[in-house]
């Protein structure tokens, strides 16, 4: 039998931003005839905005008022499947959702089928199966409970399937006349699948239809799940039991509605104690529920006996659309930071590189390190794996890898991650080189896997002196680290260099050649800093900023001896430092009494660690920025610089000598006993000299724009995971 074409529908009201969540979350579906119908309203937020950016790919319907039922209702007449699928704009499905659903309708009984659905947390069950009385009153039971036999009419007991993730038979749907409009809110796919059973269709679980659901505010509750009006919810309820309840027991009625309304005020009576809600919260939603469980009665009373519910048909029903899936990558990456928690190089380098593939119609996932509590959330295509080391599966891999403690805890998490990824069609795993956040899965022969090259501790250990001080440290955490960094440069079969300068330091570093068959070089790039940003104010001072942590590696000792010595010299210019605070451990690296001048200097100015937003202001507003590293990989901080138009002063070491260019977008300076000096002098030149500070600030533009723009790096990056995944496949296909 063909698969059966869907319809997915997606109610929604002033929702835009899940809305949009939900929308890329659906081109991640392996399916391969589906639509998607969305009935919006009455929204007065930016939905329209957000529906217009997908346009023709989408059925659109408006609804006249905040009833899910009707809005329901309308995307059935809308839709032109043989199967109906519901999800909420708050929901993300797994890619295989509609291919397990659709496989239960191969039988021609089955007239609904349900998934299990995943809370916000990304990690917990909010429902599995669910079954329901003809009160409306839910009862919890195991997975694996069979709920078959209770598909017969009149049964007192029968399935009930979550709104945000379920689906239809078309002609049951019609059938039973859909969704009753009496349902605004709660009981709405209660009600149907009660009515499907009595007519004897078959409503069934699916195990493994996932749906990811994010439980987002609504005009029915706010961010903290409570209740903003219990009015629609009363009527549901109330409608309910006297429309089918009464016809099981009479007598069971009042007391149902009398329960039902108890619970609600003393949940009511609690919020108000435990200061969740004020006085006059609770006051409004004790009334909401007095007069909804009266209009649900009137509801009953008048129209409670319908063979039908409200579903009409449209007079010109639209052909069938098919919805354009990505048909990019399958790609994960791995970084223990992530922006905007942190924002140092590796993790801001995953985010850009992240997000640029998304962009390109790739479907990524980013394990990182969770602060708290695991969680796993998809944000405009993007799916953040927020995850905690696991300490108890850290033993094995310190025996194959020689990894300390607490890598090997990590890996063992990531690990478990990936294999679980799986399941969503993973094809390529990349992480980086420091801490080998991947390593365990790195000869993985069902993915394609890369090896990123940044900063190793091989190279960073120079510049470390704190660990050398730490024996114990250095024995069992550095040695280990490097020798397990040389086994995987070894083996890894693809490494993603940033420069040219990084693999000959690695290459010195550890006593290897690294083949060129196993490298690609895509230099890194960067945000432009000045797109859509107001002009920098032009001031007669030359404004110089160093960015980076107050320690020997980033030369904060060399900015500050330049510094002292620039003021000096030149009047007007003034110096900002961020990336940290002149605490005594900062001024440990300094001479005596230097820290103190600096403190004490009318036009030095320490602005600490800034949020993104300011650094990147901080970038405009300055006219030259320092880059005195003694060592860097590659040197993002000299392409943020020239993102913003400003030129770089920098040591000629590592990657700094290919990404600045002499004379065209800044100044080098050698390193060596000198190095301050150097720096002083050529900030003096630029500072002095506002022909010169000009034309290099030009420069600096374009070299931003010719070499270091997220899209020339992922340009670079996307072919290898291309060719990564190629030969995954082979490999799948030879086995």
């Amino acid at each position: 039998m063909d698969r059966p074409a869907i319809s997915i529908v997606i109610n929604t009201c002033n929702r835009a931003t899940h809305l949009r969540n939900a929308l890329h979350g659906l081109r991640g579906l392996r399916y391969p005839r589906f639509e998607v119908v969305v009935v919006n309203g009455p929204s007065t937020d930016g939905t329209e905005a957000v529906l217009a950016e997908w346009g023709p790919r989408l059925t659109l319907r408006q609804c006249p008022e905040p009833n899910l039922a009707i809005s329901r209702n309308i995307g059935i007449a809308a839709a032109a499947g043989d199967i109906v699928a519901f999800i909420d704009d708050d929901g993300v499905p797994h890619p295989d959702w509609l291919e397990h659903l659709a496989l239960h309708y191969r039988d021609p009984a089955v007239g609904a089928v349900g998934g299990f659905t995943v809370d916000n947390t990304g990690t917990r069950w909010q429902a599995r199966k669910t079954i329901c009385d003809r009160f409306g009153n839910a009862h919890a039971v195991s997975e694996f409970f069979d709920e078959r036999p209770l598909n017969r009419p009149g049964s007192p007991y029968y399935p009930s399937l979550l709104g945000t993730n379920c689906s239809v038979r078309m002609a049951a749907l019609r059938e039973v006349g859909g969704f009753d409009h009496s349902f605004a809110y709660l009981l709405d796919e209660t009600d149907l699948c009660l009515r499907l059973v009595d007519a004897g269709w078959h409503v069934l679980y699916e195990p493994r239809a996932l749906v990811f659901h994010q439980f987002a505010p609504s005009g029915i509750r706010n961010a903290a799940r409570i209740a903003r009006t219990l009015y629609p919810s009363a009527v549901s309820k109330a409608y309910f039991v006297h429309r089918h309840g009464a016809a099981q027991d009479p007598g069971r009625v009042a007391g149902e509605i009398e329960r039902y309304r108890a619970d609600l005020l003393s949940s009511n009576a609690w919020f108000e104690e435990h200061r969740e809600i004020g006085i006059e919260h609770r006051l409004s939603l004790d009334h909401d529920l007095a007069l909804g469980l009266h209009d649900g009665q009137e509801r009953a009373r008048r129209h409670g006996h319908r063979d039908r519910a409200d579903l009409e048909a449209e007079a010109s029903p639209p052909a069938f659309r098919p919805f354009a899936t990505a048909d990019g990558l399958r790609i994960c990456m791995v970084s223990q930071g992530f922006p905007p928690e942190n924002d140092a190089g590796i993790a801001r380098w995953t985010a850009m590189v992240a997000q640029e593939l998304v962009r390109r119609g790739h479907l990524v996932h980013v394990i990182t390190r969770a602060a708290g509590e695991e969680s796993v959330t998809q944000r405009e295509g993007l799916w953040l794996h927020a995850l905690r080391p696991e300490p108890e599966g850290a033993e094995p891999l310190m025996l194959e890898y020689g990894l300390p403690p607490n890598i090997a805890a990590w890996n063992a998490r990531v690990q478990r991650e990936v294999e679980a990824l799986k399941n969503f069609g993973l094809e390529v795993l990349s992480f980086p080189i420091w801490d080998l956040e991947g390593l365990a899965c790195l000869h993985d022969p069902a993915l394609g896997v890369a090896m990123s090259l940044h900063t190793s501790y091989a190279l960073a250990r120079p510049f470390k002196p704190e660990w050398e001080a730490r024996p114990l440290y250095d024995h069992f955490m550095v040695r280990k680290m490097i020798a397990a960094e040389a086994r995987a440069l070894a083996t890894a079969p693809l490494l993603l260099a940033n420069s040219r300068a990084v693999i000959a330091d690695l290459e010195a570093a550890y006593g290897i050649t690294l083949p060129e068959s196993r490298l690609v070089l895509a230099p890194h790039g960067t945000e432009d800093l000045l797109a859509g940003a107001p002009p920098a104010v032009q001031e007669p001072a030359c404004r110089m900023l160093f960015v980076g942590r107050f320690e020997p590696r980033k030369g904060f000792d060399l900015a500050a001896e330049a510094a002292l010595a620039v003021l000096d010299a030149l009047p007007e210019a003034d110096f900002t430092f961020v990336g940290g605070i002149l605490d005594d451990a900062a001024a440990e690296a300094l001479p005596a009494g230097q820290a103190e001048r600096m403190r004490q200097h009318p036009r030095i100015r320490f602005a600490g660690v800034m949020d993104r937003p300011a650094l990147e202001a901080a970038y405009r507003a300055c006219d030259v920025v320092v880059v005195p590293s003694r060592y860097e990989s590659f040197g993002l901080v000299a392409i943020e610089a020239m993102a913003a138009g400003k030129p770089v002063v920098a040591l000629a070491v590592g990657g700094l000598a290919e990404v600045v260019t002499h004379g065209v977008d800044g100044l080098l300076v050698p390193d060596g006993p000198r190095a301050a000096a150097h720096l002083a002098a050529a900030l003096c030149d630029i500072g002095g000299d506002p022909a010169l500070r000009s034309r290099l600030a030009a420069g600096a533009r374009e070299s931003f724009t010719k070499h270091y723009t997220v899209a020339a790096m992922v340009d670079r990056l996307e072919p290898a995971y291309r060719q990564l995944a190629a030969s995954a496949r082979a490999r799948r296909e030879a086995a």
